[in-house]
This record gives structure tokens, sequence and C-alpha cells, in this order.
């Protein structure tokens, strides 16, 4: 029986769950083994180490023997996410305490500082004879994921940021972990050199088409979002809707946008951009780059030597990620 898309998702999903309450952390220092079980065992959707399993499984390898380098990337993107918590003060992260509100700021600093290393373990785990080809791929994604972080920050005090700039931060923060993700997985498939170079290409393309639709949603979702709708906007957060509309805006409009940045009401302020950016199309400016790099992440795939189930079911998850609402 042929299983779709949403189908395979749950059963890739479950056995990653699995694997984390079970196998992902042996050898991990015992005395940081609960902070880190606390961060990795919060409800998510597993994007990440699913296409690691989806794509090596493209090439015949099975999810046993692809899962610790799957996990790998789960543990790394966590830890990111402890230390981003923290320079972020978040009191909450997906609704659950965060690990330095329940451990102390000092214990989540060290958490992070062991799942990095821990997370290289898992990636080679089985596959030592491919170490040094994946701890490249991994190593220079870490490198960028860190250099985006850099940007992100920056770009809090930064007066104008460009479009060109806000896409480059993105690229290097949070879809180069996806290329990277299924670079991996077609590594442990033995795929040629091309086909990981066109795999990477996906994720990365994949990956941006995520953020922006993450933008999107917090302007523009429903209840169903993960994260109070608006935030970005009370926080005059540089996204890549509001970067679009200082750049299309009239002088009115901007006279405009210049008051609600000091409006202190609210709600009238998430109404006030969220009928601004309708205003200035920068609403259908983000579906229509969402829409653009979609494109490119098919072609990606299309190109690859991948059979064509494998293709669509690629395609298909890349389509989860882009019309999610959560």
């Amino acid at each position: 029986m042929t299983t779709t898309i949403q189908q395979d998702l749950e059963i890739q999903k479950e056995a990653i769950i699995q694997f984390l309450e079970t196998k992902a952390l042996e050898g991990f220092p015992s005395n940081l083994s609960d902070s880190t079980h606390h961060i990795m065992t919060l409800q998510g959707k597993r994007l990440r180490p699913i296409v690691v399993l989806m794509v090596a499984q493209g090439f015949g390898v099975s999810t046993d023997e692809a899962m610790p380098a799957a996990i790998s990337i789960e543990v790394f993107h966590n830890f990111t996410l402890v230390h981003d918590d923290i320079m972020d003060k978040a009191p909450l992260r997906r609704g659950t305490v965060t690990v330095h509100e329940k451990y102390g700021v000092d214990k989540a600093i060290v958490t992070g500082d062991a799942m990095l290393p821990h997370s290289i373990g898992l990636l080679i785990k089985g596959n030592e004879d491919k170490a040094a080809v994946l701890i490249k791929s991994f190593l220079k994604m870490a490198q960028e994921v860190m250099e985006g972080q850099q940007y992100d920050m920056e770009f809090e005090t930064q007066e104008t940021v460009t479009v060109e700039e806000y896409m480059n931060m993105i690229r290097l923060k949070t879809s180069v972990l996806f290329g990277c993700a299924c670079e991996i997985g077609a590594i442990l498939g033995n795929a040629s050199v091309e086909d990981q170079q066109k795999l990477y290409d996906f994720g990365l393309y994949s990956g941006l088409a995520f953020q922006i639709m993450d933008d999107y949603l917090d302007t523009f979702g429903d209840d169903t979002f993960g994260k109070r709708i608006g935030g970005d906007i009370l926080l005059n957060k540089k996204t890549f809707l509001l970067i679009n509309a200082l750049k299309h805006a009239d002088t009115e409009q901007k006279a405009r946008m210049e008051e609600l940045f000091e409006e202190t009401d609210e709600e009238a302020k998430i109404s006030g951009f969220q009928s601004l950016f309708r205003e200035i199309g920068v609403a259908q400016i983000a579906l229509d780059k969402m829409e653009e790099l979609h494109d490119k992440s098919v072609d990606a795939v299309m190109s690859t030597s991948l059979s064509e189930e494998n293709k669509r079911r690629l395609i298909e998850f890349g389509e989860i990620m882009l019309r999610r609402t959560t």
C-alpha cells in the first residue's frame, strides 16, 4: 500500500521521537542530561531530521542507518535555540519554559556548549568511513549559522537593512541548516557530488521560503500559529515584510509607519501595520517570493538522479513547509 506524504511524515516523526527518548543522549554528560532532554523533547515539527531521512531513503539508506545523523541535525538546531533564548531573554519556547528559565543561565550556556560536540558525534556514528566529508559539510553550516545569528542581532540596532542583506541573513541563520540536512542525507546514500549539491540547493530554497512564511504568518496568521500574531510588529523587528514596506512606501505611508513605530496601544499598532502592509502590497510580495523560491527548489530536485517517486515526495515535503499555518 502506498502511503501519503503526511503519513510518511508522521511515521518519520514517531521514529525520531522514539530515538530522542531512548538513544539520542547516550554518552552525554549525565549532569546536563536533564536540561538537554528538556529542550530536545519539546513539541516540534522535526522538519530538519525528517528531510535527512527522506533524502537518505531516496538513495536506499534505511531509517535506522540514517537516524543518528538525522538526530545530529536536530541536536545542533536545538543547541542554537537554547542560546537564542538566552540572548532574547525568552521565557517560553513552544509554550514551555525555556532552559535558562528552568535551570538557570549558566547551566543553559553549558548545556548548549555540550550539545554541539555531541551533535558531531552523532553525525559520524556508524558512518566513520564518511566522517571527513560529513564533518566538512556540517562545520561549514555551523559557521554560517553563527554568522547569520550575529547579523540578526546587528540588524536590531542597524538603522536600515536592505532586502538583499535580509535575504543573506536568513540564508545563513535558517536556510543553510536545511541545505546541510539534505546534503548529509545524500552523502549517507553515496550520491554523486552533483546530486549532493542539487539537494543542498533544494534545502536552501525551501529554508528561505520557510523563513519568509514565518514572517508572513507572524503578521497574517491565525490562532493556530504558535506565537502571538503581530509579535514581530510590536518589537519593530526588521522582517521581510517591514523591509519591503519601507522600500516600496510613498512619503505619506512612511510617515504613518514612523507614527506606528511609536504607537503604545498594541492592538492599534498591529492592525495599523497589517493595513499598511496590505496597502503597500508587501503581503503579495512575500507570497510571490515564496512561490519563486519553491519553484527553484522543485527545479533542483527534478535535476537529481532520484526516482520520480522520491522526487515527488521531496517536492510534496517542500510544499508542506510552504503551505503551513503554524
